[in-house]
C-alpha cells in the first residue's frame, strides 16, 4: 500500500468554450451540468441517492460562490436502467448546454454513453465500482478499480482460511469481468471456486442456487448481483437456513442505501467498499448529517453516494485550476487535484482514476457495517491489473488486448440480451400461435359439438332431423319440432312462444302449439309465462317438477301458473343470431312429473337444432371462412418462427465469428511485421556469424600465440564455446521464429473471409490451423493430462469450398470434442483422432472423421444434436447453435454430409464428406430436395 500526499490546485479566471479553446465564453451567469441516473427501473433502488448526492454537493458549491463566478445548473435525466436510453440522455443533456456530466451506474451504461462523449468532447464522472479493463481520456473513474476493492477483500477472506468461493452475479459486463479476475486470484493463492452463475438484472428467483448453497458449502459467496435483485436473494439465502457464521457472503455492490431494503438477512454477511456512513471521521459525521438534513432523518450514505458527492468538487477544482469550462483544459488540469472527502483524502492519478483505501465491513442489525479490516493506506488504482506498472515493450500491446477482454464480454453480453429479447419474441409468438390453436381447437370442439348435435337429432327421429334443418318455413319447423317432443315425451301439451323485449316492457306470442287435447292449446299461458321471464332466460333450461311445491317459484309466479292448472313444466329460450327469439315449453297438467336428465339434455339439443335451423346457413359461412383464416395465419406464424430461428441463428454465429475473425486478424497483423523482419535479418545474421567465425579461426591460424591480454581475454569468454554454440543459437532462433511465423499463417488462414466464390484448398491445411489454435486448450491443465491428437492422413485432392467456413466446421467439432474430454475423469488421457479418405467416384468426395474417446452421447438426445438452440451445457457455455450451423455449412452450402454415431460406452465420430467439385445447383437439389440459397443470403 503507498500512502498518498495530496494538495489543492490553484485557481484561474479564463474561461472558454466546450469545443472553442481560448475563445471567451458568453457573460451567462449559470453553467449547466448533466445528472445522469436511473430514477425507474431495476437499479432505481439505489441510483436516486447518488443524484441526490450531487445535488447537495452543488448547492454547496453555489452557496460558496459557484465554479468560475457562475452558478451551476443541474440538468437531472431518467436513464431507466437502460443503457440505450441513458446514450439518448447524455445527447440531449450535452444539446441543453451541458457542459460535464455525472453519474450512470453499470458499465453497461457507462459503455453506451462513451461514444457521446467522445462525439462531443464532453467529459463524464463516473461515481462507481467498476470492473477495470478500461481507461478512456472522456472518463473519471471515481469508484474503485478490482484492486482497490476484489483483490484484497478476496485476500483476506483467504487470510481467514475460507478458500472455497461461489461467485454468483448479474448477467452483465461488471460482474462476469469481476469474476474472471477472482478466479485467477483464487487459482493464485490457494483457493477454488465451487461454481458460477449469473442471472438477468432483475431477476427475482434464487431458490434452486440457494439449495446449491446449501449443499456444497463454500466458506464464502461473492455477490455481485446488482439493484433489486439483492432484495430477494438475501431473504431466500435466510429462508433457506444458511447461516452467515459458515456461509458469509461478500457483496460488491450492495451498500447502505440497498440494506434499508433487504433488511435482517442481511445481517452478518460482509461488503467491501473504500467508504462506509459508521466511519468516525468528523467530515463523514458533517456530510451524513447534511444529507440527513436536506433529504430525511431515516436517509443513508454509502460508498456510491460519497463518491458521487466528492467527484462533483474534484470536478469543481479541476475547472479552477484550468481557468475554464472546456473538457480539453480540464482533461489536463485534473491530474493530482485533490480533495478531502468523507471517507478520506483522495486525489485523482493521471490515469483518469483515484487513489482511495479499501475497507471492509460486517452488516449489523441496525443497518449499518462494522469496520473489521481497514487498508489504512490508500491504493494506488490499477485498472489493468498491474501491466501499467510493467516495464517492457509489450506493456501497450497487453493493454490493447485487455481492453478488448472487457469489449469482448461487454458484446458477448449485449448478444446474449439481443438473444434473450429474440427469444422473448418467439415466446409470444408461440403464445400466439397457441391462442390461434386453441381457437382452432374451439372451433373443432363447436364443430364436433355441431355433429354430436346432428347425432342426437336422430333421437327426434330422422323427420324432425330432416324437416327442421331443411324447411325454409319458420312455422313449419316449429310445428315440427313441438309436435315430435311432445309424442317423444309424451306430453300433455308442447307450445313454442316467440319472445319481444322492448324498453318498457316485454312480451310473449304463440308461435306453435302440438297436443292430444285441443282445448290446452286454447289456452292463453303467455301471461303466465310472462312473470317467469327473467328466469327461464338466465339458464338454458328450467325444469319445474311440481308447481306447488318447487322452491325455484315465489308466491306470485306460482299463483300464476296454478290458475291455468299447470302441475310441472320444461322451459328452455331459444336465442338464435338474427335476434329472433323464443322459449319452447313442455307442460303437464294431469299431475307433477319428475323431468330426467336425458329428457333436459333433449330439449336441449331440439333448442340447438332450432337456432341452427335458423341460422345454418350463416353459421356455416362464417366456420369455413374462420376455418380458412386461422389455417392461414397458423401457416404465416409457423413460416415468421422458422425465419426468425434462422436469423438468430446467423445473427448470433456471423456476430460471435466476425468477433474471433476481427480478433485473430488483427493479432496477426500485429505479429506478422516483426516476424517478417526477425526472420528476414536471421538469414544475413547466420552469414554473418559464420564469416565472423571464419574470420576468427584464421586468426587463429596464423597467429597462434597472441597477446596475453587477448588470450585472456579469450578465456574469460569461452571463444571455443561460443564459436560451436553461436550456430546452434541461431539456429534454434530460426526455428522459433518459424514456428511463430507458421502460427500468424495459421491465424490469418483461419480468420480470413469468405469470397463470394468457392476456392480449392488442402483440408488438411484448414485441420491443422484448427489445431494449431486450439492447442493450449490441448496441453495438459491442472490433473488433467494432455489431449493425445492421432492424425491419419490419406492423400487427398484440393476441394472447392468455402474454407472459412469449413475452418468453422472443424472448429465446432473439435471444440465438442475437447469439451467431452475435459469431463472425464482426473487422470484420464484423451485421445482425437482425425482420419481422412478419399472416395472417388461420381460424385468424387474427401471425408474427415473425428473420434473421441469421451463418455459418449446417450441415445435419447442423439437425435436432438443438430437442432438449433439444443445444448446440453451449462448456461453461458454454449448457444447450442455450433452443430445445428455446422450441417447448415457442410449440407446446403457445401453439398455434402455431416453425421454423428456415438457408443453409449464411450466414444463419439463426427463424420463429414465434402464433394471435391460443388454439383450444380439444380444437380444437388433434384438429388436431395432440398433447396439451396445463394452464399451471399448465408453471410448476411
Amino acid at each position: 500500500m503507498n500512502q498518498i500526499e495530496c494538495s489543492n490546485s490553484g485557481n484561474g479566471q479564463k474561461v472558454s468554450s466546450r469545443k472553442g479553446g481560448d475563445v471567451a465564453e458568453p457573460s451567462n451567469p449559470t453553467v449547466a451540468v448533466g445528472i445522469l441516473h436511473s430514477l425507474s427501473g431495476t437499479m432505481a433502488i439505489g441510483e436516486p441517492s447518488l443524484k441526490n448526492a450531487a445535488l447537495m454537493a452543488i448547492a454547496e458549491i453555489n452557496r460558496a460562490g459557484g465554479v468560475l463566478g457562475k452558478t451551476i445548473t443541474p440538468i437531472v435525466a431518467d436513464g431507466a436502467s437502460n443503457p440505450a436510453i441513458f446514450a439518448r440522455v447524455a445527447q440531449t443533456s450535452i444539446q441543453d448546454g451541458a457542459v460535464a456530466l455525472f453519474g450512470c451506474w453499470t458499465s453497461a451504461t457507462r459503455k453506451a454513453v462513451i461514444p457521446i462523449l467522445e462525439k462531443e468532447n464532453i467529459l463524464l464522472w463516473y461515481p462507481v465500482q467498476y470492473e477495470g479493463l478500461e481507461e478512456s481520456a472522456y472518463v473519471f473513474y471515481t469508484g474503485v478499480c478490482p484492486n482497490q476493492q476484489i483483490t484484497p477483500a478476496v485476500r483476506w477472506f483467504l487470510a481467514q482460511n475460507r478458500k472455497r468461493f461461489y461467485l454468483i452475479g448479474s448477467d452483465y459486463v461488471y460482474p462476469r469481468t469481476i469474476n474472471k479476475i477472482v478466479r485467477a486470484q483464487l487459482e493464485r493463492e490457494g483457493g477454488s471456486c465451487l461454481g458460477e452463475q449469473y442471472l438477468p438484472l432483475g431477476a427475482k428467483n434464487f431458490e434452486s442456487i440457494a439449495a446449491f448453497i446449501k449443499q456444497v458449502k463454500p466458506n464464502v459467496v461473492l455477490n455481485a448481483l446488482n439493484g433489486d435483485s439483492n432484495i430477494a436473494f438475501y431473504q431466500q439465502i435466510r429462508d433457506a437456513g444458511i447461516d452467515p457464521q459458515e456461509v458469509p457472503i461478500l457483496a460488491v455492490s450492495v451498500a447502505e442505501e440497498e440494506l434499508r431494503r433487504i433488511g435482517e438477512a442481511a445481517v452478518g454477511h460482509y461488503a467491501a467498499w473504500s467508504y462506509f456512513q459508521s466511519l468516525p471521521a468528523p467530515e463523514n459525521q458533517t456530510f451524513v448529517e447534511n444529507f440527513r438534513a436536506r433529504y430525511g432523518s431515516e436517509q443513508v450514505t454509502s460508498d456510491p453516494i460519497e463518491a458521487a458527492y466528492a467527484q462533483v468538487y474534484l470536478w469543481k477544482q479541476a475547472v479552477e485550476a484550468a481557468g475554464s469550462f472546456e473538457s480539453d483544459r480540464v482533461r489536463r488540469a485534473a491530474p493530482n487535484v485533490a480533495f478531502r472527502a468523507p471517507g478520506g483524502l483522495v486525489r485523482l492519478d493521471a490515469n483518469h482514476h483515484l487513489w482511495k483505501p479499501c475497507r471492509i465491513g460486517q452488516v449489523l442489525s441496525s443497518g449499518q457495517f462494522e469496520v473489521v479490516w481497514d487498508s489504512q493506506d490508500c491504493i494506488q488504482p490499477q485498472p489493468w491489473l498491474g501491466v501499467e506498472t510493467w516495464d517492457s515493450p509489450n506493456q501497450s500491446t497487453v493493454i490493447k488486448l485487455l481492453a478488448e477482454v472487457s469489449q469482448g464480454i461487454h458484446h458477448s453480453c449485449q448478444l446474449e440480451e439481443n438473444s434473450r429479447a429474440l427469444n422473448l419474441w418467439m415466446a409470444e409468438l408461440l403464445r400466439v400461435n397457441q391462442r390461434l390453436r386453441h381457437t382452432q381447437q374451439r372451433l373443432e370442439d363447436s364443430q364436433k359439438r355441431y355433429r354430436e348435435a346432428q347425432e342426437r337429432e336422430k333421437l327426434l327421429k330422422k323427420r324432425l332431423s330432416s324437416q327442421v334443418r331443411n324447411s325454409l318455413n319458420p312455422k313449419t319447423i316449429l310445428a315440427i319440432a313441438v309436435e315430435e317432443i311432445a309424442n317423444l315425451l309424451n306430453l300433455d301439451c308442447c307450445q313454442f312462444l316467440w319472445y319481444k323485449k322492448s324498453k318498457t316492457r316485454c312480451s310473449f306470442r304463440l308461435g306453435a302449439c302440438a297436443t292430444l287435447d285441443p282445448n290446452l292449446c286454447q289456452l292463453d299461458t303467455s301471461e303466465a309465462f310472462q312473470v317467469l321471464e327473467s328466469q327461464i332466460f338466465q339458464v338454458s333450461c328450467l325444469a319445474v317438477k311440481d308447481i306447488n311445491r318447487d322452491p325455484q317459484l315465489n308466491p306470485i309466479r306460482r299463483k300464476s301458473l296454478q290458475e291455468i292448472g299447470l302441475q310441472a313444466f320444461l322451459a328452455a329460450p331459444v336465442q338464435t343470431r338474427s335476434g329472433q327469439n323464443g322459449v319452447i315449453i313442455c307442460e303437464q297438467y294431469q299431475e307433477p312429473r319428475n323431468w330426467t336428465v336425458s329428457e333436459v339434455e333433449l330439449l336441449k339439443a331440439v333448442v340447438d337444432q332450432l337456432a341452427i335451423a335458423i341460422d345454418q346457413a350463416q353459421l356455416y359461412e362464417q366456420a369455413q371462412t374462420a376455418a380458412a383464416v386461422s389455417q392461414a395465419r397458423a401457416t404465416e406464424l409457423e413460416a415468421a418462427l422458422h425465419d426468425l430461428r434462422e436469423t438468430q441463428a446467423q445473427l448470433v454465429q456471423t456476430e460471435k465469428m466476425s468477433a474471433l475473425g476481427v480478433s485473430l486478424a488483427g493479432i496477426a497483423h500485429e505479429i506478422k511485421n516483426p516476424v517478417g523482419f526477425v526472420c528476414g535479418n536471421l538469414e544475413y545474421l547466420q552469414e554473418s556469424a559464420e564469416l565472423l567465425i571464419e574470420m576468427l579461426q584464421l586468426y587463429a591460424k596464423h597467429y597462434p600465440q597472441p597477446p596475453s591480454v587477448i588470450q585472456d581475454r579469450a578465456e574469460e569468454i569461452e571463444v571455443d564455446f561460443l564459436i560451436e554454440d553461436l550456430p546452434k543459437l541461431l539456429s534454434s532462433t530460426a526455428v522459433g521464429a518459424e514456428r511463430i511465423r507458421d502460427l500468424v499463417l495459421s491465424l490469418r488462414n483461419f480468420s480470413r473471409k469468405d469470397g463470394k466464390r468457392m476456392e480449392r484448398v488442402d483440408i488438411h491445411d484448414g485441420i491443422d490451423s484448427t489445431l494449431l489454435i486450439l492447442s493450449n486448450r490441448l496441453k495438459a491443465n491442472g490433473p488433467r493430462p494432455a489431449i493425445e491428437i492421432i492424425k491419419e492422413y490419406s492423400p487427398l485432392p484440393t476441394v472447392e469450398c468455402y474454407p472459412s467456413q469449413i475452418n468453422q466446421v472443424f472448429m465446432n467439432i473439435l471444440g465438442n470434442a475437447i469439451d467431452a474430454l475435459e469431463e472425464m475423469a482426473e487422470g484420464y488421457v484423451g485421445k482425437i483422432l482425425i482420419r481422412t479418405e478419399y472416395r472417388a467416384g461420381e460424385p468424387s468426395q474427401v471425408e474427415i472423421h473425428i473420434i473421441d474417446n469421451g463418455l459418449g452421447i446417450p441415445p435419447e438426445i442423439r437425435d436432438s444434436l443438430f437442432e438449433p438452440f439444443f445444448t446440453t451445457k451449462a448456461i453461458g457455455k454454449g448457444t447450442g447453435l455450433g452443430l445445428s450451423i455446422s450441417r447448415k455449412i457442410v449440407v446446403e452450402t457445401h453439398g455434402g454430409q455431416l453425421s454423428c454415431t456415438s457408443n453409449p460406452s464411450g466414444g463419439t465420430e463426427f463424420a463429414i464428406a465434402l464433394p471435391v467439385s460443388r454439383p450444380s445447383l439444380e444437380d444437388f437439389q433434384e438429388e436431395t430436395n432440398i433447396k439451396l440459397e445463394p452464399i451471399e443470403t448465408l453471410q448476411s
